[in-house]
């Protein structure tokens, strides 16, 4: 792997290929010990290139060793993952966190020379180093610090100051590849969003698939659709959608629908409050818009439970205006086409990746390119698995693709963790009949009916005390079931008890397997536990 990764360096100056053939040749001979410094051809070692995301200043420090201002780098000690080394040095050597590359490329290749020098007060001879450079983007605002073994006066410096500050001659021509090389890359990131257009209308006719709602430009028909598909696989969507559009053909009858009903038809899609917003919306487009659905991007991200996405998507499809409808699968397309290395869940990047769709909206078909864009997310650039390369018509273009870096894109860092609770979950039998009740208007499931239940794990014993307590009159236990349900930001761990009562108490509504079925819309955290 570490022969193949060098192998792909295009290098581009007769010293760069002298590096890179040399480096070849010495593995093909050392093989993995040339990640070793004790190495006797000597051995490799990364750097981090750092700019600022604006690509006008560079972060750098003073090397003791070399008594110049210099780049950050170090030894590979072993590691094959020269990038990720060339990350771990540039943190190290500059104390800063926020740390990605602008490409997963090499830049460079070269062959360094080292003079002797005092390390750790062992002397160290004059050795060569083949150097791997690695080009990275850190905000600058953010705090620094010295190594104060190896460097001092950690600073960003202009990217034209470079040659002022460096004392190391042989460096300056690196440098200022470096710079020129990671500015073109930038150029090729931009130039994107455009390059795309002509492939993906050609692409998206012939390749689309045929679903329900695609069949006509009706927003309601859209926005039905697209709540559904919010944490929905689209398979699972489709009976869902025509069921729905039956009981429910237009905004009106939306609008007018007993919750109890409409619970019932989203029962197993979960995210109530999504069919929730969507009565709610409906409303206000009977009592403001004249039951019309509003036309312009910023009447219908108005509506409850519309955001940016969603309304995105109905003001292109339906209304044919330049908006842009950015959710994870644009986000991981475009993370790719670009080799964008940031987190594609940090707002920030969301934005920049809109706004640079929203600039070439209005050269296309908006509608036909925000379904292009959802159906490669969906089709052809994958969540999950290996993205089909050979089947997508933006390959050329696609810089993750030219860097075989697809399949470690994009990145995904979630800022909080999905907290566990504990939850003992009572299924109590009488004459045939199952004790339902109404949770809270408020908070998680509101208003949604569930099994009884209670916060943590009880005994067998406690759990039959607490029945009592609710005058339900417990016969037996028949047999306890442990589940899970997983939340957006919550996972319940859950103890089910099965109970034979006496007493159909009051409290509870009681239904028989029918009404659930029909009646009674039972979560599927609930459900769980009676499958």
């Amino acid at each position: 792997m570490l022969y193949e990764t060098i192998a792909c360096f295009q290098p581009e100056t007769d010293e760069e290929r002298n590096a890179k053939e040399t480096l070849l040749h010495l593995l093909e001979k050392y093989g993995n010990a040339m990640l070793d410094r004790d190495c006797a051809a000597g051995h490799i070692t990364c750097s981090g290139f750092i700019l600022s995301p604006d690509m006008t200043k560079t972060l750098m420090a003073y090397h003791l060793i070399y008594q110049s201002v210099g780049w950050t780098g170090g030894h590979a000690d072993g590691d094959s993952d020269l990038m990720g080394v060339a990350m771990r040095e540039a943190r190290e050597e500059t104390s800063v966190t926020k740390l990605y590359p602008l490409t997963g490329r090499i830049l460079s290749i070269d062959i360094l020379p080292v003079p002797p020098h005092d390390k750790h007060g062992k002397a160290v001879a004059a050795h060569l180093h083949y150097n791997v450079t690695y080009g990275l983007l850190a905000p600058e605002n953010q705090p620094i610090a010295d190594k104060p073994d190896e460097n001092r006066n950690v600073r960003w410096l202009r990217t034209e100051d470079i040659a002022l500050q460096c004392t190391e001659s042989h460096m300056l021509p690196i440098y200022a590849k470096l710079v020129s090389r990671m500015h073109k890359i930038a150029e090729q990131k931009a130039a994107i969003p455009e390059q795309m257009l002509l492939p993906l209308m050609e692409w998206y006719p012939l390749h689309h698939r045929d679903l329900p709602w695609r069949r006509d430009k009706d927003p309601y028909h859209v926005w039905v659709s697209e709540i559904m598909l919010q944490q929905t696989r689209v398979e699972a969507v489709k009976g869902y959608y025509d069921r729905f559009l039956d009981a429910l053909p237009d905004v009106q009858s939306l609008a007018s629908c007993p919750e109890d009903a409409l619970l019932k038809l989203w029962e197993g899609l979960g995210y109530y409050n999504r069919v929730r917003n969507m009565q709610k919306a409906a409303k206000q487009i009977m009592q403001t818009h004249g039951g019309s659905f509003p036309k312009t991007y910023a009447e219908i991200r108005s509506l409850p439970g519309i955001g940016d996405y969603t309304a995105g998507a109905i003001a292109s499809v339906c209304c044919g205006l330049p908006t842009p409808a950015v959710d994870g699968n644009v986000l991981r397309v475009m993370a790719r086409l670009q080799e964008n290395y940031r987190n594609i869940l940090d707002n920030a990047v969301k934005s920049d990746i809109t706004a640079a769709l929203a600039a070439v909206y209005p050269h296309a078909d908006s509608g036909m390119l925000t379904q292009a864009l959802m159906e490669i997310g969906a089709t052809v650039c994958i969540p999950n698995g290996i993205p089909r390369c050979s089947e997508c018509p933006l390959r050329q273009i696609c810089m993750a693709y030219a860097s075989g870096t697809t399949q470690a894109l994009p990145i995904r860092v979630k800022k909080t963790k999905r907290r566990t609770e504990t939850r003992t979950v009572f299924v109590l039998h009488c004459e045939g009949k199952i004790a339902i009740r109404k949770r809270p208007g408020k908070g998680l499931l509101a208003s949604l009916w569930e099994l009884p239940n209670v916060e943590g794990i009880l005994t067998e014993e406690e759990a039959a005390a607490q029945c009592s307590a609710w005058g339900a009159a417990p016969a037996s236990i028949e047999k306890t079931v442990q589940r899970s349900h997983v939340f957006t930001h919550i996972t319940w761990e859950m103890q089910g008890i099965f109970l034979t009562c006496r007493t159909m108490c009051s409290g509870f509504v009681w239904a028989d397997e029918s009404e659930l079925k029909t009646v009674y819309s039972l979560p599927t955290a609930f459900r769980c536990v009676l499958d």
